[in-house]
């Protein structure tokens, strides 16, 4: 039983972090062909300028070396993957 409910979570848990990994990809294509100014670009930058925001100063250090691309969404996705395998971790090692 109680393995069952832990194992419930950690699906939970990973269906979120793909949800959110999902998110960001579908953002960084509506950055190159979605109008700026159209409502649902803005409603998608709501939801992902938080997971994104810390990784800014990161990819800014890199466009300052030289990098011609914003890679602020794919260093928020290698974020995302690095939670998951915590995650992944975390659960079947001190949990399950």
């Amino acid at each position: 039983m109680y393995q069952s409910v832990v194992y419930q979570i950690y699906t939970g848990i990973n269906y979120f972090l793909d949800i959110v990994s999902g998110i960001l990809f579908v953002y960084c294509l509506m950055t190159w062909f979605v109008r700026p100014d159209s409502q649902i670009y803005l409603f998608m930058r709501r939801l992902v300028d938080p997971i994104v925001t810390p990784f800014r100063p990161l990819a800014r250090r890199l466009m300052e070396r030289g990098l011609m691309l914003d890679i602020s969404v794919l260093l928020a996705i290698i974020g995302v993957r690095v939670i998951r395998y915590l995650v992944q971790i975390v659960f079947f090692r001190f949990l399950l």
